[in-house]
C-alpha cells in the first residue's frame, strides 16, 4: 500500500497531476486497513 501510494505521487509529476488524488486516497485508507483488524464488529443496534 505504502508503495502504491508512492508510485502514484511518482506518476503524478510524469503522466498526469491528477494521480495525487489516488496517492492521498490511498494514503488515507492504510489507517482503516490497519485498524479493522482490531475493531471487527458491527454496532449493536
Amino acid at each position: 500500500m505504502v508503495w502504491g501510494g508512492l508510485i502514484a505521487y511518482w506518476l503524478s509529476g510524469v503522466i498526469n497531476p491528477a494521480f495525487v488524488a489516488i496517492a492521498v486516497m490511498i494514503a488515507l485508507y492504510i489507517p482503516i486497513l490497519i485498524a479493522d483488524p482490531y475493531f471487527p464488529s458491527q454496532p449493536k443496534e
